[in-house]
């Protein structure tokens, strides 16, 4: 198994072998431009597995150094991928509502280990004493035996709430309304208070905007089939509508990379540990977290209609890098372009 990165010709070599280099060296001193020059490659890897458009952005130092952008976001109009481009980014959004959820707990708005009925009353599943047992925390972190966001009209659940792990969107769709209630603002207005202005997110938003009619990618599907779109977020969904840019995330990214290590930080709650997931993957608060070499990393996916995205970063290493595509096949490559964007092991690829 190949453990650094060297030379252009052995980065040729692993986007050659798509899909089975996952545990490598992290790459934190190879000349950036050999790295950026390796990255001109995607577009083969885009033409072999129907991938649209693709944006990459790799962090050294906190900072974006290559941002990269290939194929279209508007395949019919021949409409390009660029910087401007914006992305519905899924569950990419649900650490940024945990970063919410964190920062109204500091200001003393709710305990992120209370039950969340005693701030609204009724239970999230009538009748069921479990009900009485969930805690922002256990949404943050999926524990709460809650499923996921899916066809199941009636929520059920699978375990008792703190003992295990299974990912929940309707977890974090039930947290959503419990905020609401205790600051009497929507979501949108709370991302834009406490993450979006003070990290000059200006492009982003958890509900949709008329200036991103121009500037919107499309998804695809099999053979390049464009995903049909009835009805664009007019309300904010924690667990879901998130709309951004890659540079915009990376603000994000950057600054949980840059503040994580400060005491009490709200980046530093994220990232504690709080529930074993598979050999190799825990869960924090809002981020998954993975053993990798030398230090932890931390990790989300988003994946919606055809928009399939991931985001690793080592904070101590001050590197990450995103990854925002348009295509329903584009994780068939995805951990190919990480790989030679800034090197590492991927166990949470694995898994998920």
């Amino acid at each position: 198994m190949i453990q650094s990165i060297g030379k252009v010709f052995l980065i040729v070599v692993i986007f050659a072998s798509t899909g089975c280099w996952r545990d490598g060296a992290l790459i934190v001193n190879e000349p950036i431009g050999v790295v950026e020059k390796s990255l001109n490659n995607i577009p083969v890897l885009m033409h072999e597995n129907d991938v649209v458009g693709l944006s990459v952005i790799v962090i050294r130092d906190n900072k974006v150094r290559i941002s990269k952008f290939f194929g279209y976001a508007d395949l019919g109009l021949a409409r390009k991928i660029n910087e401007h481009t914006v992305y519905k980014a899924a569950s990419l959004g649900k650490p940024i509502f945990a970063y919410i959820v964190v920062s109204l707990a500091q200001q003393k708005k709710i305990d992120l280990d209370k039950p969340l009925y005693l701030y609204r009353g009724g239970d999230v599943v009538d009748n069921d004493p479990f009900s009485k047992e969930i805690t922002a925390r256990m949404v943050l972190s999926h524990t709460t035996g809650l499923p996921n966001l899916g066809k199941q009209v009636t929520p059920k659940f699978s375990f008792k709430p703190g003992s295990d792990f299974q990912y929940s969107g309707y977890g974090y769709q039930y947290l959503q309304g419990v905020i609401e209630t205790i600051t009497q603002k929507s979501l949108n207005a709370l991302a834009i208070e406490i993450v979006f202005t003070p990290l000059s997110m200006i492009a982003s938003s958890y509900q949709w905007r008329k200036d991103y009619e121009d500037v919107i990618s499309n998804s695809y599907g099999d053979s390049a089939d464009k995903y049909e779109v009835n009805q664009e977020a007019q309300t904010g969904y924690a667990a879901w509508s998130l709309y951004t840019t890659p540079e915009d995330y990376s603000k994000f990214v950057t600054h949980i990379m840059s503040s994580s290590k400060e005491i009490g930080s709200i980046a530093s709650q994220l990232l504690t540990p709080t529930v074993n997931v598979a050999k190799g993957v825990k869960w924090g608060v809002g981020w998954g977290i993975q053993d990798t070499t030398p230090n932890e990393s931390f990790w989300h996916w988003g994946s919606k209609a055809g928009f399939k995205h991931f985001v690793v970063a080592y904070p101590v290493e001050k590197v990450a890098v995103i990854v925002m595509t348009n295509s329903r096949k584009s994780f068939q490559i995805v951990d190919d372009i990480m790989a030679i964007s800034i090197g590492g092991s991927y166990p949470s690829y694995d898994w998920f």
